[in-house]
């Protein structure tokens, strides 16, 4: 008992720390506001600075300093004496989503401006890929990293997509990729209050990338580079796995489904196969079909049929690169990877040609691939396992 009190204590040097941290994210916002008064009329100002710094604020005083006991190893651990560079680290990418939730709901944002909130917004997506590993290799991987980890990820994608949806990139309809978590942990917190039993997820490989592809996704569309339908038409593509994986998870954690029963058990063991040995192959014949198809309706083939006379760098660059991408997809070498690559080359492509239906597919199953991979026959599978790698980390630091 007096050991499971001594753990339970938070040092003072790490209550400083908290305090110092949540002042100095204040500073720096004053300080930018005061930048910004050089290139903004004041009340825009303000309105940028009230809304980062309630923000700011609100994520300090809730997530940290209610769950800075968790700075710890485990609960039978006594806790660090410091944040560590982890945490400090996931506390900026923290800052950086209030500094870009500054910007949502600005009036005449140009795209120069546009290029401020993508850019950290892109630096805290950067974050969050490499906090863990920091976590681990300075051997202070804590409770309270999770934690922070998770409730920024949900944080980042609240902000993000309010931002792309106000500045038109996507519909708003992805907002429910913002409310998903919350109203998921909700639906956890009113089961408990109604003690009504709470069922433990499973361990899904495949839910950590369909989150991570999302702030992945977030950190381009924000960029004023590419335009709809392309990032409506994307948007709707990443937002369907993401939801559908909340929908099972909430049926599953309810006890709705019941993966103990072998009926439910082999269905999904057929469905992940089905995925797999089928489905997924069958997406990779399909984009390289789709594309060719795609080329022979733009301008892209017919500098394939004047190469002699006439061909232009860029659109030569531009059909190979996506040729290239296509075949790589196609034979599974690198699979992933490529169709990131493809899927930003048709959304350059589809700035200078109306998007069809059948692009629309195309691109939609392109990002599937990327989300959930080439399946069975692939030839080089290695950055298949780098992702699942990633969502097989137990402390996200």
């Amino acid at each position: 008992m007096l050991h499971s009190e001594n753990t339970s204590k938070t040092p003072l040097s790490l209550k400083s720390e908290a305090n110092f941290i949540r002042f100095l994210g204040l500073s720096l916002l004053i300080v930018f506001s005061i930048l910004f008064c050089l290139i903004w009329p004041f009340w825009q100002v303000l309105q940028w600075f009230m809304q980062a710094v309630i923000l700011w604020l609100l994520a300090t005083n809730i997530i940290l300093s209610k769950h800075l006991d968790l700075n710890r190893d485990s609960q039978q651990q006594a806790s660090y004496p410091d944040l560590g560079w982890a945490n400090r680290l996931t506390l900026f990418r923290g800052f950086l989503i209030a500094f870009t939730a500054g910007f949502a709901f600005l009036l005449d944002l140009s795209e120069k401006i546009l290029l401020i909130p993508a850019l950290s917004y892109l630096v805290a997506a950067i974050i969050d890929r490499i906090d863990g590993y920091i976590a681990r290799i300075t051997k202070h991987e804590s409770l309270l990293g999770i934690k922070l980890d998770i409730e920024f990820d949900a944080l980042g994608l609240l902000i993000a997509p309010l931002l792309a949806v106000w500045t038109g990139q996507i519909h708003w309809s992805y907002l429910s990729v913002s409310v998903a978590y919350y109203l998921f942990q909700g639906g956890l917190y009113w089961r408990n209050k109604q003690h009504k039993p709470i069922y433990q997820l499973p361990l899904n490989m495949s839910r950590r990338a369909v989150a991570g592809f999302q702030m992945g996704f977030l950190a381009v569309v924000l960029w004023p580079i590419l335009a709809p339908p392309a990032t409506t038409v994307a948007g709707f593509a990443f937002m369907l796995p993401l939801l559908g994986g909340f929908l099972i998870d909430w049926f599953i954690v309810s006890g709705r489904i019941n993966l103990n029963k072998p009926p439910v058990s082999s269905f999904f063991k057929l469905a992940d196969k089905a995925t797999q040995q089928f489905i997924l192959p069958f997406f990779r014949v399909c984009i390289f079909c789709f594309l060719f198809l795609l080329l022979i309706k733009t301008n892209a083939h017919s500098s394939l049929s004047s190469l002699i006379n006439e061909i232009t760098l860029p659109r030569a660059i531009l059909l190979i690169s996506l040729l290239f991408s296509a075949l790589m997809v196609l034979l599974g070498i690198l699979g992933r990877f490529f169709a990131i690559i493809l899927s930003c080359l048709l959304c350059w492509l589809f700035l200078s040609y109306q998007m069809q239906s059948i692009d629309a597919i195309l691109l939609t199953l392109v990002i599937w691939v990327m989300q959930f991979g080439t399946g069975k026959f692939s030839i080089w599978l290695w950055d298949d396992l780098w992702v699942h790698r990633y969502d097989g980390r137990c402390n996200d630091g």
